[in-house]
């Protein structure tokens, strides 16, 4: 699925918050969940201030959406929380190459 079909999924519409890993290749998604108004969270960096990255689109002005979608910028315009920050998730969003489709099984992944 590229990202602008996950843009028209109706799950990712009514998303609140989604989770998306901090790797190059998802960056458009983070871009797409900022953009679209969502909550994005994020895992740290060799978790060094918290376990996560929470960032709010409110906080964002529109220059600044594309430099908070990079790992600097998440980290710049984030803020860290723990795992025992309460925060409900919507969608939570992982990049895989190869999927079995009736069972999700991710080969090559020891599943």
């Amino acid at each position: 699925m590229c990202v602008g079909e996950l843009g028209e999924l109706d799950k990712f519409r009514v998303a609140g918050c989604v989770k998306v890993n901090l790797i190059l290749p998802h960056k458009q998604v983070r871009f797409l969940t900022l953009s679209g108004g969502k909550k994005l969270l994020t895992p740290q960096h060799c978790l060094r201030t918290g376990f996560f990255f929470v960032l709010e689109p409110s906080r964002l002005s529109p220059n600044t959406v594309n430099e908070a979608c990079t790992s600097v910028g998440v980290a710049k315009h984030g803020k860290p929380i723990g795992l025992d920050e309460k925060i409900k998730v919507d969608l939570i969003v992982i990049g895989s190459i190869v999927v079995e489709p009736k069972t999700g099984a991710q080969p090559g992944k020891g599943e």
